[in-house]
C-alpha cells in the first residue's frame, strides 16, 4: 500500500480568471476565486487531504501559499513555449525589460524542492487541473519532476 497522507499528494490547479480583491499581496489560494479554489478552501481549507500548486502565465509554477497581486494575464501558446522551453528554472515572472543583469522571479524547481523537502518526501499521487494550453505545461513540469 502506498503512503497518500497530505504531504504525498500534490493538486496542481491553473490559476483563475476570478480573483478576490484584498491586501496587494495575499495567498494565491486565497487570492483565486474561481469555481475549483472556491472548491478547494471549503473541502481542504488547510491542506490536510493534498499540498496545492498553481500554474498561471503571470507567475509560473508555484506553492499555493505563495502571494500574489491581483493581475490580468491569459495563457498563450508562446507563454507555454517559453515555460516549456526554460524548464525547470524559468524565472517567472519574466523581466520587463532586458537592462537586468541577474535573472529576476521563481522558478518551478525551487517550489517543488520545497514542497518535496528536497526530494526526501516525493509525491506519489499528482492530479493536474486546467484547460489545454495549461496541462501542457503542468505534463511537461511532472516529467521534469520525476527525473
Amino acid at each position: 500500500m502506498s503512503d497518500t497522507s497530505p504531504s504525498r499528494r500534490l493538486l496542481i490547479l491553473s490559476c483563475s480568471m476570478t480573483k478576490r480583491d484584498g491586501p496587494q499581496y495575499m495567498p494565491a489560494r486565497d487570492r483565486y476565486d474561481g469555481p475549483l479554489w472556491r472548491t478547494l478552501r471549503h473541502v481542504d481549507p488547510d491542506e490536510h487531504k493534498a499540498q496545492v500548486a498553481f500554474l498561471s502565465a503571470e507567475y509560473g509554477f508555484r506553492g499555493a501559499r505563495s502571494t500574489i497581486e491581483n493581475y490580468e494575464a491569459r495563457m498563450t501558446p508562446e507563454i507555454v513555449t517559453a515555460m516549456k522551453a526554460g524548464g525547470l528554472g524559468t524565472r517567472w515572472l519574466p523581466p520587463k525589460t532586458l537592462r537586468r543583469v541577474m535573472p529576476s522571479g521563481e522558478h518551478p524547481g525551487m517550489h517543488i524542492a520545497s514542497m518535496t523537502e528536497h526530494g526526501r518526501k516525493p509525491f506519489v499521487e499528482v492530479c493536474l487541473v486546467g484547460g489545454a494550453l495549461y496541462l501542457d505545461v503542468m505534463q511537461h513540469f511532472v516529467e521534469l519532476f520525476q527525473e
